[in-house]
């Protein structure tokens, strides 16, 4: 359901079936197997994290809330996911009158932000950008990685061989980000902890906004992540590891305070007997429009996208939007050296120059030959060769060097539109190979404490068309 149903269906209940679907809601028995459980044990070290598949037994919903309970606890889980943080710490903590009280008064308070509306006026990956979303974490949330590296996949020492994570790295880093969009007539919105707002405010003549970010939030700055904003209103995903799950209400209380209403929180899709919680991350996605088709390309692997990410977008999406997934590298210990989170590690569309659209990939790291279609009609895949796709698409690709680079942010580039990409500094070779061979405008800035956290700056940075 988008929101909008949500809305609708909700204000139909009745006060005691939401009461109990509440209470259901807060004590789900959702049942989880984690990847690790298959690994071998290695040593004292810690594995890189692996996903957690959650889902709920369809048959325990309609137990406690009877025939028509699915529709109600999706309805109600809707609505709750997207609470604000205040909103939601006060559900938890609060009576039934005062939940009721909450819950129908967010309604009201959202309705009209909402009716009506639906994904339409798709933006593609390389359409002009306007106002790009930028966060800066603060030693309150980066404090918990410190003899945790290998947990949080993160370097203790950045390229540029200051130790990381450093909070002043990442306001230097993400200030330069800042510096280069606004040079590239693209407006920048800072957002951060209370805690250092007004240090920042004082270093950058920036849109800067202060939020109270919760502890231990490290990969917080990594914004592409929590959503996904292919039109204006954003659609909340969820976050695939133990140790990011939360970022999605901390996204929902920027987007509020730019009084921004997410459209959706994709949250679950029955397979079989299931209830079965989507893996959904902004990272995995590359929306193309190339002569009329629109394709939707997504990763699978390791932080998504599985079968509730691709059902419930195929119910969402119009039509004639065709959603792909993209076979992604996993690992087991050498993430670094193997593994590929997401696809735009991978994966970069440089979009239409001088009439031939074009993207830069690394074959060692994707499912180069063949690519997996959702068809709707049959809620089932269909294995695609992409080489076909990308033949039919007229989208012509190529392999940049690998040569002195950082396999994360080698194929990780902010596309402005126009020709114009925000790269990485480090891979000088790349981003020369990218200036020659194709034309475009590459703008790099240095950003090694981002780079140290698993990020480049596509991952520290979230399109927004308002």
């Amino acid at each position: 359901m988008l929101l909008n149903q949500s809305l609708k269906y909700f204000k139909e209940l009745d006060d005691e079936v939401i009461k109990k679907a509440v209470k259901f809601w807060m004590e789900a028995p959702i049942e989880k197997h984690s990847f690790s459980d298959t690994i071998k044990e290695w040593g004292i070290r810690h594995l890189p994290p692996q996903p957690i598949e959650e889902f709920i037994r369809i048959e325990n919903i309609v137990k406690a809330l009877g025939r028509d309970g699915l529709n109600t606890f999706i309805a109600v889980d809707q609505i709750i996911s997207l609470l604000p943080n205040s909103l939601y710490q006060q559900v938890i903590k609060a009576g039934n009158s005062e939940i009721l009280s909450i819950l129908r008064g967010f309604c009201r308070r959202i309705e009209d932000h909402v009716e009506g509306k639906s994904l339409t006026d798709l933006k593609p990956e390389d359409a002009k950008k306007e106002k790009i979303l930028l966060m800066i974490p603060s030693q309150k949330q980066l404090k918990t990685v410190y003899n945790n590296w290998d947990k949080w996949v993160w370097r203790k020492i950045a390229y540029n061989g200051e130790p990381a994570p450093s909070v002043d790295g990442w306001i230097k880093d993400v200030l330069r980000l800042a510096d280069a969009l606004e040079n590239a007539s693209v407006t920048p919105i800072i957002v951060t902890d209370k805690s250092i707002e007004e240090r920042i405010k004082e270093e950058a003549p920036h849109n800067v906004v202060g939020l109270d970010i919760p502890e231990d939030f490290a990969k917080i700055g990594y914004v592409r992540d929590q959503s996904v904003t292919w039109c204006k209103h954003p659609i909340i995903g969820n976050m695939a590891l133990d140790i990011r799950q939360g970022e999605e209400w901390i996204i929902n209380e920027v987007y509020y305070s730019l009084r921004l209403t997410p459209l959706l929180r994709v949250r679950w899709a029955i397979d079989r007997e299931y209830l079965v919680k989507a893996k959904m991350e902004g990272g995995n996605f590359f929306l193309l429009k190339i002569d009329g088709s629109t394709i939707l390309l997504t990763g699978v692997g390791v932080r998504g996208s599985n079968y509730p990410t691709f059902k419930v977008l195929s119910e969402v999406l119009p039509e004639d939007v065709r959603i792909i997934g993209i076979p992604l590298s996993g690992y087991v210990k050498n993430w670094a050296e193997t593994g590929a989170v997401h696809l735009d590690v991978v994966f970069t569309y440089l979009g239409e120059l001088n009439g031939v659209y074009y993207a830069v990939l690394d074959p060692l790291r994707l499912g180069f030959y063949s690519g997996l279609e959702y068809i709707r009609e049959k809620e089932a895949f269909q294995i695609i060769p992409l080489g076909r796709l990308f033949k039919e698409l007229g989208l012509i690709i190529d392999e940049p060097p690998r040569e002195r680079t950082s396999p994360i942010t080698m194929s990780n580039a902010l596309n402005l539109g126009k020709g114009k990409l925000i790269v990485d500094a480090y891979n000088r070779e790349v981003n020369k190979y990218l200036e020659r061979e194709f034309g475009v405008d590459v703008i790099e800035i240095e950003i090694p404490q981002i780079e140290a956290g698993g990020g480049g700056p596509r991952c520290a940075s979230r399109e927004l068309w308002f």
